[in-house]
C-alpha cells in the first residue's frame, strides 16, 4: 500500500470520534453542511457528515480528495453545476443541489489524506475568501488533533513515561474545547455588529487568553512527542532580559502589577525560546494568582556569576515541607487546596521538567515573612 494510503487510514481511525470539530466549522462558515473526507485507494469517504441528507462514498478520481491533493491548496467554489471539476459530483449533481463548495486539505505524515468540507445551496452572505481563511485554520487543527490521537492510540504504553503520558492526554483533552471558543471568538470578532462595543475588550481578553492557552499546549505536546520525550526543543541563543520584558508586557492590565529588575544590557542563554516563554510564564503567572490583588510581583535578572531570572510574590508563601514537594506531580499547597483554586498540580511539574532540558535549575524558597520566589539559574 502507498504510505498516502497508509497514512489516510491512520488519519480516517484518528479522526472518527471527532465530529463536533464541523459543526464549529459549519457555524464559523457560515454553512449548512460540513463533512470530512478521507480517501483511500480507490474511494473518498464521509467520516463524519453534519447536515447532509445523503453520504455517498466518491471514487477517489473524481473527489474532493483528490482535487485539493492535487493543487496542494483550499479549493472554493461559488458556481459548483458549472465547475466541470465538481459539476458530476452527487452533491451537486443529485437531490441535494450543492451549490457552493470549499475544502481544505488534511494532512498526516507529511501526505493530503482528505478534505474538510463545507457546503451551501442557497445564496452566500459570507465570502469566498473568508471562508477560505477560516476553513485552513480549522484543517490545521483537525491536523494537529488527530495527529495527537493517532499517537495516543497506537504508542505502546511501555515507550512512554507514566509523566509524558499524562502530560500527552490532558493536553490533548484541552484541545477540542480550546479550538470551538477560538473559532467562536473569531466568528464573533468577525461579524460586524455581534458583539456590543462595551463588550470587545472583554471579548477580545477572551480570544487572547485562549490563544496563549493553546499556544502553551500546542508547545507541551511538541515538547513530549517530538523531541524524544525530552523538551529541549531548539536551543538557540536568547536574551534572558528581554524574554522577562517581553513576558511581563503579555499579562496586560496584570502586568501594571510587576515590578522588573534587569540590566540595560542583553543577558544571553541557550534555551528554546518558546519552551522557556511557557516555563518562565506559567511561574509568573502563579505569582500573580497567588498574591493579592493590590500586592506587587517582582521579576529580577542578573548574570553574575551565572544568568539567573527570580520572581519573587507577596503571597502566603508555603511552610518548608511544601516547598520540597513542590513540582512533584498533582501536588497542590494547603492554601490552594482550602481556597479551592482551579488547577491540578500540574504546571510546575512541567514547568520544572522544561526548565531542567533547557540546562537550568529551578527552586523555591519561602521567606519567614511570607511570600515565594521562584529561581531559574542557568549553569
Amino acid at each position: 500500500m502507498e504510505p498516502r494510503h497508509l497514512a489516510a487510514g491512520s488519519y480516517r481511525a484518528a479522526v472518527a470520534d471527532v465530529p463536533e470539530v464541523l459543526e464549529l466549522a459549519a457555524d464559523v462558515c457560515q454553512a449548512p453542511m460540513a463533512a470530512l473526507k478521507v480517501a483511500d485507494e480507490a474511494y473518498a469517504h464521509f467520516a463524519a457528515t453534519l447536515g447532509l441528507p445523503v453520504a455517498l462514498d466518491v471514487p477517489k478520481s473524481r473527489s474532493l480528495c483528490d482535487i485539493v491533493a492535487g493543487t496542494h491548496d483550499t479549493m472554493v467554489v461559488d458556481d459548483a453545476p458549472h465547475d466541470p471539476r465538481v459539476a458530476g459530483h452527487p452533491l451537486v449533481a443529485g437531490a441535494t443541489h450543492v451549490n457552493f463548495i470549499a475544502a481544505a486539505p488534511l494532512r498526516h505524515d507529511g501526505h493530503i489524506v482528505g478534505a474538510l468540507c463545507v457546503f451551501d445551496n442557497d445564496r452566500r452572505s459570507l465570502d469566498a475568501e473568508t471562508t477560505r481563511r477560516y476553513l485552513e485554520r480549522l484543517a490545521r487543527r483537525v491536523d494537529t488533533e488527530t495527529g495527537l490521537r493517532h499517537l495516543l492510540k497506537h504508542r505502546s504504553p511501555y515507550e512512554l513515561t507514566a509523566q509524558d503520558d499524562l502530560l500527552a492526554t490532558v493536553s490533548h483533552e484541552f484541545r477540542t474545547p480550546l479550538s470551538a471558543i477560538q473559532g467562536y471568538a473569531e466568528l464573533l470578532t468577525d461579524t460586524p455588529g455581534a458583539v456590543p462595543p462595551a463588550y470587545a475588550h472583554q471579548l477580545e481578553a477572551i480570544g487572547r487568553n485562549a490563544g496563549r492557552l493553546r499556544r502553551t499546549v500546542d508547545t507541551l505536546l511538541r515538547a513530549v512527542h517530538q523531541h524524544r520525550h525530552e523538551p529541549v526543543g531548539n536551543p538557540r541563543t536568547v536574551d534572558l532580559a528581554c524574554l522577562a520584558t517581553s513576558l511581563a508586557a503579555g499579562f496586560g492590565d496584570a502586568g501594571s502589577r510587576i515590578v522588573l529588575e534587569r540590566p540595560a544590557y542583553p543577558v544571553p542563554v541557550c534555551a528554546d525560546p518558546h519552551l522557556l516563554e511557557v516555563a518562565i510564564g506559567h511561574l509568573l503567572s502563579n505569582a500573580l494568582g497567588f498574591s493579592e490583588p493590590d500586592r506587587t510581583v517582582t521579576v529580577s535578572v542578573t548574570d553574575a556569576p551565572h544568568p539567573v531570572l527570580e520572581i519573587r510574590d507577596q503571597g502566603p508563601g508555603l511552610g518548608a515541607d511544601e516547598i520540597g514537594l513542590l513540582g512533584t506531580p498533582f501536588f497542590r499547597g494547603a492554601d490552594a487546596r482550602r481556597n479551592e483554586a482551579p488547577g491540578m498540580g500540574l504546571g510546575l511539574a512541567v514547568t520544572r521538567r522544561i526548565i531542567q532540558a533547557q540546562g537550568a535549575d529551578l527552586t523555591f524558597a519561602s521567606p519567614a515573612g511570607g511570600g515565594l520566589s521562584a529561581r531559574v539559574t542557568f549553569v
